[in-house]
């Protein structure tokens, strides 16, 4: 499923920030985000668009007011610009952390009827409709153009029978703490790279039963000047192919492992390790069609010889230690081996129904957001 970037919502309460006369805090119905508004923008019950971190927006008239600080390029080496728009990140304004984009519902006029109703009701995605896009994927998709090092060229689409891997964050399932007191997670470090998908399914293509994938694409072996791409380098030095054709022989069941591609050249290399990994963090039994269990997927990974994302805890009853989304994300701040800011944790569940979930430190979003500006 397609993040939401964009959806319509209600606003939940309003509350001013101390020591100012023109900034609130907004929340929203249903959502764990906090988004610092103009003090006489939003009341409880209005209705309005949010756009949460990572959105890019089309560089239109009624987004002018971000363009000082929001607005991106994406350009050639030699600044041929390729795209522009509007970047959502996290800030922090008068000492509070807000997350994302809230704007009065007025402003967006494709939302009604003719007959000037409002076309749309609250939690609807109108992502699409109003033309937003992820940031990561816009700078994925240009990355060949832009010279970047770790790049490939598309052999297709992702494969329909795999899950794509991004992770819902836990302030868009704030019904959790409620609903899922019982659960007990697998708490693991979130690594800072590149998705990486790698399958075997002779049963869906029997021609080319293994695929290399990036976060939406099928990705070619080979770059138009004959050089392996980097998730293929991974694919060669883990022998990938051949452990997946073996365990379907043994066992009968396709795989899709998913893991994370890190090291040089990949967001910034926070480590400074010297080689790149591909470290494991999911696998989905594309034969039974559901994903393998976090205990049972570290079994696989150390059966094959694949490095496993690594382990905060196991059996953690998570929403009985934690009460609201603020006590989580706390959590999710920490520091990775080698003493740099984790990006936050990944939370799945130990046994069915499988639901998983990220909780992003908001001081890593920070010190990022401070690098870009």
């Amino acid at each position: 499923m397609a993040r939401k970037l964009a959806s319509v919502v209600e606003i939940e309460s309003v509350e001013p920030i101390p020591d100012t006369e023109r900034l609130s805090v907004a929340t929203m119905h249903g959502k764990g985000w906090k988004v610092v508004v103009g003090r006489e923008d939003f009341r409880p019950g209005d209705w309005a668009v949010y756009f949460e971190i990572d959105s890019y927006l089309p560089d239109e008239e009624r987004y002018a007011f971000l363009r000082e600080r929001c607005l991106r390029k994406f350009c050639t080496k030699g600044g041929e610009v390729l795209k522009k728009g509007l970047r959502i990140k996290t800030m922090k304004l008068r000492g509070v952390i807000s997350q994302g984009l809230l704007m009065p519902f007025r402003y967006f006029t494709e939302l009604y009827t003719s007959d000037g109703l409002r076309a749309v009701n609250e939690g609807d995605d109108v992502t699409e409709r109003l033309g937003v896009e992820h940031f990561d994927e816009v700078k994925a998709a240009l990355s060949p153009a832009m010279g970047n090092p770790i790049s490939a060229e598309a052999a297709g689409s992702f494969p329909s029978y795999v899950p794509k891997t991004d992770e819902e964050r836990i302030q868009n399932l704030v019904e959790y703490f409620t609903t899922m007191k019982d659960r007990t997670f697998e708490v693991t470090v979130k690594a800072d790279g590149s998705s990486v998908t790698m399958l075997y399914a002779p049963n869906e293509d029997s021609e080319a039963p293994f695929k290399v994938c990036s976060r939406n694409l099928n990705l070619k072996p080979e770059k138009s000047d004959g050089t392996k791409p980097l998730p293929w380098q991974m694919a060669f030095k883990y022998d990938v192919e051949n452990k997946l054709r073996k365990y379907w022989e043994d066992h009968g069941i396709e795989l899709a492992v998913q893991g994370e591609l890190i090291g040089p050249g990949i967001q910034s290399n926070r480590d400074m390790l010297t080689e790149h990994e591909w470290r494991v963090f999911k696998i989905w039994d594309i034969t039974n069609q559901r994903y393998l269990l976090p205990g049972i997927t570290k079994k696989v990974c150390d059966g094959m010889g694949l490095k496993y994302v690594t382990v905060i805890a196991s059996g953690v009853p998570v929403f009985q230690r934690f009460k609201n989304v603020d006590e989580l994300l706390l959590f999710a701040e920490g520091k990775t081996d080698r003493g740099n800011e984790r990006e936050g944790l990944v939370f799945k569940t130990m046994d069915e129904p499988y639901r998983t979930f990220k909780a992003v430190s908001n001081r890593y979003l920070l010190k990022q957001a401070a690098k870009e500006d």
